[in-house]
Parts: C-alpha cells; structure tokens; sequence
C-alpha cells in the first residue's frame, strides 16, 4: 500500500523512485494544501495503467478533480475498489473497470446531479455504494442500475412532497437491490411530510438487512418517536436486523416515549437511547453520542437515556474534543479520552476535569494566559500536542524573560493575531517552537513573512493572511510577490443567514470593488478559510 496523503515532497520523490508499479497494490493520491500538484507529479513519474496490479485507489480533492487519471482507469482491470474526494466537480466518467466498491464524497455546500457524471456507466457489479448526497433522481437511478448491491450510505435530499411519495413506494415504481444488508441514510425532507407510513413501505422489502442507520434532518411528528411500531416494523419484516443506529430531530419529548424504548426488545438487543435537550436530538447510544463537548454542558441524565447507568462513562469516553468555557458544570466522570482541547476561560485549567495527557490539537481563545504559561502547560501535561493555535495576543514577549523551554513536538503552529504586533518583534519564536513544519499566519508586512520564513528553518508549508486591519498593505505584498496575492474575503454565518452583521449582497459588492475573491463560509459547518488555500494558489 502507498499512501502519499500529507508525505513531504522530498519523500515523495524518494517513494516514486523506489516504487514499482505492478507490485502496487493501493494507492492514495492527494493535491490537498499540504502537497499541492502532487497528481500531476505522479503522472509525470507514471502512466496508471502499468499498475497492473492496482485493487484500490483513493484521489483525494485532485486538482482537476481526477479527469486526467479518470479517463484512463478503464485500462487498470485489477481495480475493485475506487474513492474519489472531489474538491468542485465531478467530470464525466465514461467507462470504469468492473468495480465492486464506488465512494463518492462531495465537500460540503457543492451540489450537482451526480447522473451527469456517472449516469452512463455499467454499475452493474456495485456491491458497496457511498455518496455524500444524492438527489431522489439519482437515488432511483442507483436502485436500478446496481442489482448486486449490498450496502448503500448516502444523504438523500427531497425537496417536495411527491418526492417524499416517490421515494416511500420506490420498490412499486421499479426494480431495488432488496438484498441490501447494509443501509445508511439521512434524509431531509419538507418538515411534517415524512412519517412512519413512508418508511415502513420504503424498508419493508429489505428483508435481509442487517444494519440500519437513519439520520433525519427535518421536523417530525411525535409519532415518529413511538418505539413500539419501530418494534413492530422490525419483528415483522426485518428479522435479520442486527445493529439499528437512529438520529432523530426532538425539540422537546416526554418521558414516557423514553420509556417505552425500555421494553424487553430493545433492551436485550442493547440498543439503548438518549434524549438531549441541549442538541434537541433523540439517538441511539453509544453510536451517535456526541464527540464534543464544552465544560459547561451537562451530560445526558438517567431519567433521558435507557443506558444502564454503570455505562454512563461512554458519554464523556467518547468525548474527543473539549471546549473550556467560563461557567463549569458539575460532572459525574472525567473525560480522559481528549484530542482536541479549545481553551475560552482564562482560569480554565483551575478545573480538572480532563485527562488532558492524549491531547493533540491545543487552541488557546483568551489572550488572559501569557505564552509562558501555556508553553510550561503543554510541556508538563500535554506530551502529544503536535498542533497549536494561539488565537490570542502576547504582548511583551522577550526572550531573555521567557523560560528556557523549546517545544519540539508542536508541528503545526497557527499565529491568526500575529499580524496586530505593530512593534518590531523581539522575540525568537523558532526557540520555542524548533520544529514547526506547517505555519499559518495573520500577518501586516512583508517584513513580517520574511521574519517568519528566516525563523522557522524546517517550515515546508506557509500560509500568511493579511490581517483585516491591514488591507492598506495588498499592494505592497503584490508587488513583493510580483501579483502572486489574492485578495481573500472570508463571511461566514452562511448558515445562519439572520444573524449575519453584513448582508451576502453587500459581501458581494464590496468584494467586486476591491477586485477580491469572497468565500462563504461557515464555523457551525467546521469550515475555516485555510480550507480555501488550495483554491488560491491553484
């Protein structure tokens, strides 16, 4: 197997020189930010069909969203398994070796009909299926084009009621893979058209499923929430049901739907339940118990949850990120499985709630903590940290009154205040952080990412921002770099379109004006503008 996500180019080339095609067996290819044109340099080394013995390949956000390598995998004939990771589009495929499993993942917002791309190869030997989203067109087309089917995960949009109609006596309209034994599926659909009826036509002649997992995305009525028709439904269709993971949307249930998922059924299977008031979600334990959490969030009581209370340990096990806030809650356990910590309280730490000794991504939100403090804290606590974000000012730092500590475990280093230092800096970063190979940087001059570039010796990745209260300098930086800078506007609360301070018209304008290229974003959607690098620099 050769994976080339996230190598070094120098590794790259060692790799490409070593490698022989025809005993290659995997093969992942990526153009992310970290190892830009990467695609285009394998290419240059090889031609893709002499990996005769290929069975799986993954192209990972391809420049030209893998046209060049997808027109020629016909000719690779080992290939079984393919993944595509688009980044814009996903251009024609015209003909593909006969593969078995086919994943699609769209990044989120880009939407498209996927039959455009796909809808006129032969998918006949499909047995596992996964696509981001699809449409209900799309959705139909799969049904009826891939007979061998046997797993199934993909978000299906239904944007009318006829479609939630349609889509609930599909297998009346035409021919379904009913020997599915595995189906993920989120919906979302007009609030108040999907009820149990559609889903009881829709799963009824899945007679041999094994594993169910629904996640709906729109209002439902309560009815929804009766765990006797779900019981009812299973016993009598799905006898071969195994595992059945749901996240449904609840802005408020009582107690007693809770505890009619009590009954012997469910609680022999152990498919136990949990209502969250603070995320308004009815799921199933421990599958879709969240990830994140922040310290001022309760867990899920015992009278919400059928879980046995001597496993209520697995909400705060599968907590891997943690947010430390100003108001604390009590709590029951400590989260001793944290990735990623995000520091907002200044007296944060005074509260030991989390084993903090795995953690990996550190962000520091408060500019109360100086560097020193959290450079002592991640050297006597936090051996993994390997990622650090300091989106906080340090002032007055100087090298002769900071601590004799080096960091070399800290490889990614993101400084998003590092262009509000209007003084000169007198202070040496590269003593403290030796290491870091990937950097990003708000930063006013360019005497600042040269002071950067000559500090940190083994960086091999930048990223520098023009901090918003500097916009005066673009011209300074473009002719520095001879016109190689973009302009880059970032909004973000796309999603949440009434609490945006400024309208996406007056975005737009602004942006066209000052000859700037504008990206939405949105921090809910974990989107940030360093996910626009590669588009920059393309």
């Amino acid at each position: 197997m050769i994976n080339f996500q996230s190598i070094r180019k120098t590794h790259f080339d060692l790799v490409c020189r070593l490698i022989r095609p025809e005993q290659v067996i995997s093969l992942i290819l990526a153009d992310e930010k970290e190892t830009p044109c990467q695609s285009q340099l394998f290419q240059a080394h090889f031609r893709i069909e002499k990996f005769t013995c290929l069975r799986s390949l993954q192209l990972i956000e391809l420049a030209d969203d893998g046209q060049s390598l997808l027109s020629k995998l016909h000719k690779v004939q080992s290939l079984v398994s393919l993944e595509i990771n688009i980044r814009f589009d996903l251009p024609l495929i015209k003909t593909l070796p006969s593969i078995k499993t086919l994943i699609i993942n769209f990044p989120s917002g880009v939407q498209f009909d996927i039959r455009r791309s796909i809808g006129s190869l032969s998918l006949e030997y499909v047995r596992h299926l996964s696509i981001s989203y699809c449409s209900l067109g799309a959705f139909l087309h799969f049904f009826n084009e891939m007979p061998q089917l046997k797993s199934f995960k993909t978000s299906l949009l239904l944007f009318k009621p006829i479609e939630v109609n349609i889509f609930a006596y599909i297998h009346q309209i035409q021919i379904t893979p009913v020997d599915l034994v595995s189906l993920s599926l989120t919906i979302n659909a007009p609030a108040q058209e999907l009820t149990n009826n559609h889903f009881e036509l829709f799963l009824t002649p899945f007679q041999r499923l094994q594993q169910l997992e629904l996640i709906i995305e729109t209002y439902l009525d309560h009815e929804f929430f009766n765990a006797n028709q779900w019981e009812k439904l299973i016993v009598e269709h799905l006898p071969k049901l195994m595992t059945f993971n749901f996240k449904f949307p609840a802005s408020f249930i009582e107690r007693e739907i809770i505890d009619r998922f009590r009954s012997p059924f469910w609680l022999n299977k152990h498919w136990f339940v949990a209502f969250d008031s603070y995320s308004q979600t009815l799921f199933t334990v421990p599958h879709f118990a969240s990830t994140k959490t922040s310290s001022s969030i309760t867990s899920v009581s015992s009278d919400w949850t059928t879980l046995p209370l001597e496993q209520h340990i697995i909400f705060y096990d599968r907590i891997n990120q943690l947010r430390y806030e100003l108001d604390q809650s009590e709590h029951s356990y400590r989260y001793n499985h944290v990735k990623e910590l995000i520091f907002d309280d200044p007296y944060m730490y005074d509260n030991n709630i989390a084993d903090v000794s795995k953690v990996e991504s550190l962000t520091i939100n408060t500019s109360d903590w100086p560097l020193d403090k959290i450079v002592t804290l991640i050297k006597t606590a936090m051996p993994c940290v390997n990622y650090l974000r300091l989106n906080c000012t340090q002032t007055s730092l100087q090298d002769k009154y900071f601590p004799d500590i080096s960091l070399s475990q800290i490889r990614r280093l993101s400084l998003p205040q590092f262009g509000r230092y209007e003084e000169k800096i007198q202070f040496n970063w590269s003593k403290v952080f030796p290491c870091v190979e990937r950097l990003t940087a708000s930063i006013n001059s360019k005497k600042q990412i040269v002071f950067l570039i000559d500090h940190f010796k083994n960086m091999i990745s930048g990223f520098f921002v023009l901090d918003e209260y500097h916009f005066d300098k673009l011209q300074e930086l473009k002719q520095m770099l001879g016109g190689d800078v973009v302009l880059c506007i970032v909004e973000n609360k796309t999603d949440l379109e009434k609490d945006r301070q400024v309208s996406m018209q007056t975005a737009e304008e602004y942006a066209q004006l000052v000859n700037a290229k504008l990206y939405h974003t949105s921090a809910k959607l974990n989107e940030d503008s360093e996910e626009h690098f590669n588009d920059l620099v393309a």
